[in-house]
């Protein structure tokens, strides 16, 4: 696995373009694309990977973050769209704008309305009080990415912890307190693929029961992971991914 990787670049450039699809990775509320990488490093060749990443010094609500995201949307080849947590909303509504060559959506450790087994006011209560001021400290560290996250992994979000300005996060909370996408994603016009973990400490349970509820046909596959499914198990979610994009390519990219 160690050797392909370390190929990866080298041999995805001999991948024709005609067999290529391009996956846009939308990150988590931290923003930054430099997280995915683990995910990255697995990928096959024949899917090229665009990791997105978000302004970290300005305070966005979620129409701001989906200018971003319809910018970055290749408009010469099929793609898919994955929306991991924070983002999971704008995937959806990226998707209901209908662009061209969107094959299918991917929904990981994500939500379309209020994710958090408490109350939106309370959480307005712990914004007011500055909860992100705390954001360099390792409590705060250990809070998001629970305990056995790799050392790569901290680095990268202890990285974007500091580089990210306080308020930008607190923009970014609000914007979920707020969000409702139930009807993008009861009406998403391609495949969808929900991403769960098991153990997530931040999308309630409920939320992925309500998702699920509105979208039956959505294809749900469970991970023993904490929320950060696609850096603690990447190798698996390839598999599932690779799976879902080879049918949705076969089925509405390229039918017979």
């Amino acid at each position: 696995m160690n050797n392909k990787s370390k190929n990866s670049e080298m041999e995805r450039a001999e991948v024709s373009p005609a067999h290529q699809i391009t996956m846009v990775l939308l990150p988590g509320m931290h923003g930054s694309g430099q997280v995915f990488a683990p995910l990255v490093r697995e990928m096959p060749d024949y899917i090229r990977t665009v990791a997105l990443s978000y302004p970290p010094d300005l305070a966005l609500d979620y129409a701001g973050y989906l200018d971003i995201v319809m910018a970055a949307l290749p408009d010469d080849q099929p793609f898919v769209l994955l929306g991991e947590s924070f983002s999971g909303p704008l995937a959806l509504m990226a998707a209901a704008r209908h662009p061209k060559g969107l094959c299918g959506v991917i929904l990981c450790a994500t939500f379309a309305t209020w994710p958090l087994s408490f109350a939106p006011s309370i959480a307005r209560l712990i914004l007011a009080l500055g909860v992100f001021r705390l954001k360099s400290t390792r409590l705060f560290l250990r809070a998001v990415l629970g305990r056995n996250a790799t050392g790569e992994l901290k680095r990268q979000f202890s990285e974007t912890l500091t580089r990210t300005k306080a308020g930008v996060f607190n923009a970014r909370a609000r914007a979920v307190i707020n969000v409702d996408c139930t009807a993008a994603l009861r009406d998403c016009p391609v495949p969808l693929l929900i991403l769960v973990s098991d153990h997530d400490r931040i999308v309630a349970e409920p939320c992925t029961d309500m998702m699920q509820n509105i979208r039956p046909d959505a294809e749900t596959v469970h991970f023993g992971t904490p929320h950060l499914i696609l850096q603690y198990d990447p190798v698996a979610a390839v598999g599932v991914i690779c799976g879902f994009v080879e049918k949705v390519r076969s089925n509405m990219c390229h039918p017979a």
